[in-house]
This record gives C-alpha cells, sequence and structure tokens, in this order.
C-alpha cells in the first residue's frame, strides 16, 4: 500500500516513532534496529513501510532500510509469528546473529526473546533455515547506541524503564568499539545485579 514515507521526526521512543507530513502525524511501530539509526527530532527523514491490518485496525510498520523491511517481511512468513514477534526479534539480535541463530537450531537463544516460546522457535529454525540472506550490519548510520540496547531489552520482556536506565549507564561506561551484543550482555548483567540487591534489601 505505502512503499516509504518522508517526513519530519515528530517523536521516537524504543518501538514506534511519529512523523508529520503535509501536516498529519503519522504514528509507525519500529524495531530497535530501526530506532537506533534515527537523528535527532525535528530532521527529515524516510522510513520504509509495511502496512497491515490487526485486529481490523490499520498499522504501520517503518523500517530504516528495505534490508530490514525484507527480513520483517520473510520472518511474518512463519505462521504463529506476527508483527510484534517479528520487531521483537529484530530488536533483540542483529541481522547477523539472528541467521546464525536460525541455521544452528539455537531454539534457546531464540525463545529468550519476548513473545517467542519453544515452538514457535522451533517453527522458526525449520522455517526459515538457509533462507534469511542477511547483511552482517544493517545499512544507515547508528546514531544512538543507547536506544539500541533499551529496543534489546524491551524485546527481551523488561520494563521501558529498567531497559532505559540499563542502556544509558552501560552506554556511558563502555568505549565507542564495544559490539551492541556486549553492551547488551553488561545491561542485563547491571538489572540482574539491580534486582539482586532489591531482593536483598527487601
Amino acid at each position: 500500500m505505502y512503499e516509504f514515507l518522508t517526513g519530519r521526526l515528530v517523536d521516537a521512543g524504543p518501538d514506534e516513532v511519529v512523523l508529520e507530513l503535509a501536516g498529519v502525524g503519522w504514528k509507525l511501530s519500529v524495531s530497535g534496529a530501526t530506532a537506533s539509526r534515527l537523528p535527532a527530532c525535528g530532521e527529515t527523514i524516510t522510513l520504509f513501510t509495511h502496512h497491515a491490518v490487526r485486529d481490523e485496525r490499520p498499522m504501520l510498520y517503518g523500517f530504516a532500510s528495505r534490508e530490514e523491511r525484507k527480513l520483517f517481511e520473510k520472518l511474518l512468513t512463519v505462521s504463529k509469528i506476527g508483527p510484534a514477534i517479528a520487531l521483537a526479534l529484530l530488536s533483540a539480535m542483529e541481522p547477523a546473529r539472528l541467521a546464525a541463530a536460525v541455521d544452528a537450531g539455537d531454539v534457546g537463544l531464540l525463545s529468550k526473546v519476548k513473545g517467542i516460546g519453544k515452538r514457535t522457535a522451533e517453527r522458526l529454525c525449520v522455517e526459515l533455515k538457509g533462507r534469511l540472506d542477511v547483511p552482517g550490519v544493517l545499512p544507515g548510520k547508528i546514531t544512538d547506541r543507547g536506544a539500541s540496547v533499551s529496543s534489546a531489552l524491551v524485546a527481551l520482556g523488561y520494563t521501558r524503564t529498567a531497559a532505559a536506565a540499563a542502556a544509558l549507564a552501560v552506554s556511558n561506561e563502555a568505549s565507542g568499539e564495544t559490539p551492541l551484543e556486549e553492551l547488551v550482555k553488561m545491561a542485563l548483567a547491571r538489572i540482574g545485579s539491580a534486582q539482586a540487591a532489591r531482593d536483598q534489601n527487601g
């Protein structure tokens, strides 16, 4: 229905953005991969779109690149995987990591993503093994590593508040060369330590 939308970025969160185009605000759901590639609010951007109807309500999904949208649409071909789960997968793992997990049949890793149970993970591996021909890194500049870490944590089931706090902390502590996957591990360890401290004091 829509190939892309170009407009002014009005608002951006870990899983949705608002674009202003010709006086109309368009809300689009996005993955962590796209959220981490967005510029500051107020700038004009282009998002490649996927239109779907959910519970009789039209939904728009936006992607920073055609490559990510293609991967999203390939995930949707798997039975029991809808747009929300597909976005969670793209938020939790970089494309190459996701493809490697599918090809290796790593059900344990895939089932850690929010909304993915063991059976769905197994189905994902069976139906997409060898079919995810994806780039190692998606095109587009990553402008905010903290946003990417936060989105990955939300995809793993943590609250936005806890995810944002942990992401900010590790982004400030780590060097600019620290890989995203390592940042997510650091953030998970920080959340675990905070929870252990609360349990001990409570």
